[in-house]
C-alpha cells in the first residue's frame, strides 16, 4: 500500500513549478513598460492610418442596402454586350 502513495506523491512533486530567476542580462521592469508603451503607440498609429473613413463605411452601406431594395441601375450583362456589338457596326 506504502509503494502506491509513493508514485503520485512522486508525479506530483516532479509537475510543481520550479523557482525562476531571471537571467543577468534581463531587461529592468522599467524599460519593459516604455517598450510595451511603445508598441502600443506603434498599433494605434498603424490602425489610425489604415482604418476606413466612417463616412465612407456609411455611404456605402447605404448604396448597398438601397440597390438590393430598389434594383440595380447598372446595365445587365446582355445590355451591355448589345451596346458593344452595335457600337462595333
Amino acid at each position: 500500500m506504502n509503494k502506491l502513495l509513493i508514485i503520485p506523491m512522486f508525479f506530483l512533486t516532479m509537475c510543481g513549478t520550479a523557482p525562476v530567476t531571471p537571467p543577468a542580462e534581463a531587461i529592468p521592469q522599467e524599460q519593459m513598460e516604455q517598450i510595451w508603451e511603445a508598441l502600443e503607440y506603434m498599433k494605434e498609429y498603424d490602425m489610425l492610418q489604415n482604418r476606413t473613413e466612417p463616412d465612407d463605411s456609411i455611404n456605402s452601406a447605404l448604396e448597398n442596402f438601397w440597390e438590393e431594395i430598389d434594383g440595380s441601375n447598372d446595365p445587365t450583362e446582355s445590355e451591355e454586350l448589345l451596346q458593344l456589338s452595335s457600337d462595333g457596326d
